[in-house]
């Protein structure tokens, strides 16, 4: 990103004296299962380093236990069973952005079906990541054509199942490919990977920060915490997505000085978006 754009993105992130902690957004992360518990709690983890005011995080009754046994005392948590509670609790509690999929173990078509409910009735931005994509395999449309807030952040193993497009073929047309699938749409795609693509109908960023250190599971579910909380920030939905990468991956810089390339863990990439905040204010 070039220095004036970072400059004028950073600016948004100073508090001013009077504000309170819903002036920066209510994120809702929709995750977890009994053996991925720890996959939702990065998200929350993630949202709340990179400035969001308050997390929930919205687990099943069968797993509330494993989660709470791994969660910060700053994450709220709220029990749901259909997506018609989940819609009852963004209406009463004011959520601003939401995260669904980071560690969801659930049947296919339950789980698409309970995305498309959530989406058809807010008008609040929306990522979808993990089992939150993986759900609407073979039913690619069912995502680029819904008219809400959405965006999504697959790797190229998941993309590639999605759109029926072999990773081969991903290798030398990763920007024709996304672009094409996006075009006619309002939809966002994040393509995470060694130069992570942003893009839009109209728009495309190649991220150049990050490091080989970040190849460690939940790295991306920490991303999808930064997104939801950067989107009650900066209010333009691309520009949000975008830094989100760029500070991610400088985030993942500040954990390999620290750690090393091979000891990195996900934790440690969202422990350091703070600091990769401080220093670009600096």
């Amino acid at each position: 990103m070039k220095k004036q754009e970072i400059k004028i993105l950073i600016s948004k992130f100073k508090r001013i004296a009077t504000s309170h902690k819903y002036n920066y957004g209510h994120v809702l992360v929709i995750a977890g299962s009994k053996t991925m518990p720890g996959a939702g709690f990065l998200s929350c983890l993630g949202a709340l380093r990179a400035g969001a005011g308050l997390v929930t995080y919205a687990v099943k009754e069968e797993f509330l236990t494993q989660v709470c046994a791994i969660s910060n005392p700053e994450i709220m948590f709220f029990v749901y069973k259909t997506a018609y509670d989940i819609i009852e609790f963004i209406n009463s509690r004011k959520i601003s952005s939401i995260v669904i999929g980071p560690g969801l173990k659930e049947d296919s078509n339950i789980l698409r079906r309970f995305i498309i409910k959530i989406i058809s009735l807010v008008n609040i931005p929306i990522i979808l990541d993990a089992a939150g994509i993986s759900c609407f395999n073979g039913f690619s449309d069912k995502i680029k054509n819904v008219k809400a807030k959405l965006i999504i952040s697959p790797h190229l193993g998941e993309l590639s199942s999605l759109l029926n497009v072999s990773v081969d073929t991903f290798k030398n047309n990763k920007e024709k490919i996304v672009l094409n699938f996006v075009k006619n749409s309002s939809l966002i795609c994040i393509l995470k990977g060694y130069g992570t693509l942003v893009v839009s109908k109209n728009k495309i960023y190649v991220n150049d920060t990050g490091t080989p250190a970040m190849a460690t599971a939940g790295s991306g579910d920490v991303l999808s915490g930064v997104i939801a909380s950067f989107i009650n920030i900066i209010n333009d939905m691309f520009d949000a997505a975008k830094f989100s990468v760029f500070i991610h991956g400088l985030a993942g810089e500040l954990a390999e000085k620290d750690k090393g390339q091979t000891g990195v863990i996900a934790s440690d990439i969202a422990e350091n978006i703070c600091y990769a905040i401080k220093q670009l204010n600096n």
